[in-house]
């Protein structure tokens, strides 16, 4: 039975083992800076996006735009290949407007729901110490 007990002695931890303050403080600010990094990437791709869509919502809604339904210019679209023109090239594009508001909206709500959860991670933390 001492050869038992020994043993457990022999496998139990010698020490505590944890990392410093001064290590967890250098992990918290690489973190802080990555979420960063991604903060201004997600910043970047929606301002893009918005761009784009606000130039495309000029362009198909401005009288003086080559995609205008006004009667005397023509909506042409290419779809897999082929030219299509007319009211329905006019259907395809105000479709891919819309499409691409949905995708501005979904990419937004991403966003926010992604920076909540940092934001309750983080406060998560501050309520630790």
């Amino acid at each position: 039975m001492d050869e038992y007990q020994d043993i457990k002695e022999l496998l139990k931890p010698k020490r505590t083992i944890g990392a410093s303050a001064h290590l967890r403080q250098r992990i918290g600010n690489a973190l802080a800076q990555k979420r960063t990094a991604n903060t201004r990437w997600w910043l970047s791709a929606v301002a893009a996006a918005c761009l784009v869509l606000i130039v495309g919502a000029t362009m198909l809604f401005n009288s003086k735009s080559p995609i205008s339904s006004s009667p005397g210019c023509e909506c042409v679209v290419y779809v897999a290949g082929q030219k299509t023109s007319g009211v329905e090239a006019q259907a395809i594009a105000e479709a891919d407007v819309a499409r691409m508001e949905q995708f501005m909206q979904t990419v937004s709500q991403q966003h926010a729901a992604e920076q909540e959860k940092v934001n309750q991670f983080i406060q998560h933390k501050y309520l630790e110490k």
